[in-house]
């Protein structure tokens, strides 16, 4: 992990000015570099991560307010996500259309099948266990041998795949 180069305690990220014609890249902390750089407080920040203008939370975690976040793009920590929940998911939804993580599925031709297939055998194995470990606690041993021997059949099937 890189350091601030300012202050040389807090976490970094690289921010690239222009000084004198050319391309500086800088390693400095969010509050750093709002000391040293107000006039580039980004209102890139303020359009796209608006949210509601009203919002004046701090997270009780790391004290970051929302009105930080909403100036850098930064959180503070874990807790601030549950602390601006409400503005943060209505934040998702604008750029992305919905909250919903809708991932992509295999291409290759049975791909599906075979992960659902897989998907129900791995339920159905521990719907097994448990229903053993009930009859194991009833002092159920004949059914809890036969459960046994089931899933030891299902486990060296998988193998032989």
């Amino acid at each position: 992990m890189l350091l601030c180069t300012n202050c040389g305690k807090a976490p970094a990220q690289a921010y690239t000015r222009r000084a004198g014609g050319k391309e500086v890249t800088v390693l400095l902390c969010p509050a750093c570099y709002r000391k040293l750089y107000p006039e580039k407080e980004s209102s890139f920040f303020l359009s796209v991560l608006g949210g509601a203008d009203g919002v004046d939370a701090v997270c009780p975690v790391c004290g970051t307010s929302y009105k930080e976040f909403r100036r850098t793009g930064l959180l503070g920590c874990a807790g601030c996500y549950e602390a601006f929940r409400a503005p943060l998911t209505e934040t998702v939804r604008s750029l992305h259309g919905s909250i919903l993580h809708r991932g992509k599925r295999p291409v290759r031709l049975g791909a599906e099948e075979r992960y659902d297939r897989l998907m129900a055998d791995t339920a159905r194995r521990a719907a097994l266990r448990e229903e053993m470990e009930q009859a194991m606690r009833e002092h159920d041993y004949a059914r809890a041998g036969e459960l046994r021997r089931l899933l030891k059949a299902m486990a060296s099937a998988g193998e032989e795949r």
